[in-house]
């Protein structure tokens, strides 16, 4: 599995484990249906069985692996902007972005 992560991302998400400070991966989920496909989200989380894992610098990423299979590489991205405030999680195909 592979997670490409922003600068801008990587500092945003510093910020958020720092102030939960509960040492717990992130998890990359779908977190809706809609006409474009699936749309992503991030959670902390557990490790669970039949997990892939990715480590990017400080950072540990979880996926299930069937989502691997079928969407392959994220990328993880933030906007502060006056369209969109938040971390947007980018399938390397198919889906759509949250």
């Amino acid at each position: 599995m592979k997670v490409d992560i922003t600068e801008r991302a990587q500092e945003e998400l510093a910020k958020v484990i720092k102030e939960k400070d509960n040492g717990k991966p992130l998890r990359i989920y779908i977190a809706a249906f809609g006409w474009g496909g699936p749309s992503f989200g991030l959670a902390l989380d557990e490790q669970k069985e039949g997990d892939a894992k990715a480590e990017v610098g400080d950072f540990t990423f979880l996926l299930e692996e069937d989502l691997v299979d079928n969407f392959g590489a994220f990328t993880i991205d933030y906007s502060d902007n006056w369209l969109r405030k938040g971390f947007s999680v980018i399938p390397d195909r198919g889906g759509s972005t949250c």
